[in-house]
């Protein structure tokens, strides 16, 4: 940008567009200190698809060439991110060693959740049945009562089973995960490249298939994406034990006084829930087909 005259400064949200006599870049403020270890380290990995700045300012702001995206359907974007993902994992997994203690923390915390869940959701039901003329919302919540009691359950099962299988190992698999893998943090250029690398850190495998399925599961065909990952980058047995846990597990479902609000947030709450609960059924199905 040294010798270009500038244009044109749009602003979009928390970016900036700049327009020059020759380019078009954009900038975009850096959120965490040595973001650029995490290029290298991506680059040392030999994983190249993720839009990599051209350079850093004075200003702590990065610059990124702008890239006009091409037409696409979310089908296929959503299919390239499945070829991204299992990339990404494939180039970036490492094993470690870890201690019965640590395995039990993370056991610890999430059944601790899932017992918060089961009271919460029990304590609603029982004041939701004292109602003589229940809300259109306390309606939609009675009819889907027993589709959060079964994903709680479902997601215990899920993590005991787990945990008696991880207390016998030595090792566990680890990757970089992005944290908010979405299609609108891939970028369809001539290659396709994740962006908004902010959060990219040590994690499991499953982290960005969850955050993916969370978001997704209503306009796409999880299923078929989901065997597309898994061609290139297979669970092990353990693995999909806590990500089917995980997966299950519904949010906290908080009730406001904006009727229309809530029960379209409640519904979709309950789609996504059924949705993944369908889902869950026939790869589990599929697994336990597969390992027996």
């Amino acid at each position: 940008m040294n010798n270009e005259s500038i244009q044109k400064i749009e602003l979009r949200d928390s970016v900036k567009i700049i327009t020059t006599n020759q380019h078009k870049y954009l900038l975009k403020k850096q959120k965490r200190y040595h973001q650029e270890k995490v290029y290298q380290q991506l680059e040392e990995r030999g994983f190249s698809h993720f839009l990599k700045p051209l350079q850093r300012l004075d200003t702590k702001e990065e610059v990124f060439p702008f890239i006009e995206e091409k037409k696409y359907y979310p089908e296929e974007k959503a299919i390239d991110m499945m070829h991204v993902l299992s990339l990404l994992q494939n180039k970036t997994t490492y094993y470690k060693d870890f201690s019965l203690d640590e395995m039990k923390q993370i056991y610890e915390e999430i059944k601790s959740k899932i017992n918060y869940l089961f009271a919460y959701y029990q304590d609603l039901e029982e004041i939701f049945l004292k109602e003589v003329f229940p809300s259109p919302c306390v309606y939609l919540f009675q009819r889907n009562i027993s589709l959060l009691f079964s994903s709680l359950l479902f997601a215990q099962q899920n993590l005991e089973e787990w945990y008696q299988m991880i207390s016998e190992r030595k090792q566990c698999r680890f990757v970089l995960v992005h944290h908010k893998f979405c299609l609108s943090h891939l970028l369809e250029g001539e290659i396709p490249l994740l962006i908004s690398l902010d959060q990219l850190k040590e994690g499991l495998p499953i982290e960005d298939m969850i955050f993916f399925i969370k978001e997704h599961c209503l306009e796409q065909d999880i299923d078929h994406l989901f065997k597309i990952y898994q061609q290139k980058y297979p669970y092990t047995k353990d693995e999909f034990l806590l990500f089917a846990c995980l997966l299950s597990l519904p949010p906290k479902i908080e009730m406001n006084h904006d009727q229309y609000h809530s029960c379209v947030t409640l519904s979709t709450t309950f789609q996504k829930m059924n949705q993944i609960r369908l889902f869950l059924l026939k790869q589990n199905e599929r697994y336990q087909k597969h390992h027996h």
